[in-house]
C-alpha cells in the first residue's frame, strides 16, 4: 500500500506523510578487510596518544620536561664533571652521586625522586617563582614520562615488543 499524502487525506485528518528510509550505502571493499597487525597497533598507539591527553598537555609536559633536562645539564660540564662548587656535606651527597646528571631521562635512577624535588624547590622558591599549577605541571610531566618508561619495560620484558 503506498504511503498516505498529507494533500491525498481527507480535510480534518491527521495523516502525515511519512518519510522515506534511507537504505546504507553499500560497504566498500576496504571497510570489509580486516587491518593487518602493523595497522591495529599504528591505530591503536594513534588513539592512545589522541585520547589519553590533549595534544596541547603534552606539548606542555615536553617543555617541562625539557626544560628541566637543560637546568640539571648546567651544573655539569661537558665531560660529566659537576661544574658547581659544592662539597659533599650533609644533605649535598647527592650531586657527588654519578647518577645524578642522568635523573631526568627516560627511565628513572636512583636520584630521580631528590633531584626533581631540587628542581621543584628551586623552581617554586627561587627570584622568579613559579605557581603551584606550573609546578603540579611539571610533576605530573615526569610522572607520565616514568610511567611511560616503565610500561614500556614491562611489555619488552614479557611479550619482547
Amino acid at each position: 500500500m503506498p504511503a498516505a499524502k498529507k494533500r491525498d487525506a481527507p480535510p480534518g485528518s491527521s495523516v502525515k506523510p511519512r518519510k522515506k528510509q534511507q537504505q546504507p550505502a553499500p560497504a566498500s571493499e576496504e571497510d570489509e578487510s580486516l587491518p593487518t597487525l602493523q595497522a591495529a597497533r599504528r591505530l591503536n598507539e594513534k588513539g592512545k596518544k589522541t585520547h589519553l591527553q590533549a595534544p596541547k598537555t603534552r606539548e606542555t609536559y615536553a617543555r617541562h620536561v625539557k626544560l628541566a633536562r637543560t637546568w640539571l645539564r648546567s651544573h655539569f660540564n661537558a665531560d660529566g664533571i659537576l661544574s658547581i662548587s659544592s662539597r659533599p656535606e650533609e644533605g649535598a651527597e647527592i650531586y657527588h652521586d654519578p647518577a645524578f646528571k642522568d635523573a631526568f631521562e627516560q627511565h628513572p635512577n636512583h636520584c630521580s625522586n631528590e633531584a626533581l624535588a631540587i628542581y621543584l624547590g628551586w623552581k617554586g622558591f627561587s627570584d622568579d617563582p613559579s605557581g603551584q599549577s606550573t609546578i603540579d605541571g611539571i610533576r605530573a610531566a615526569f610522572k607520565r614520562l616514568w610511567d611511560e618508561a616503565s610500561v614500556s619495560s614491562l611489555l619488552f620484558l614479557t611479550h619482547g615488543y
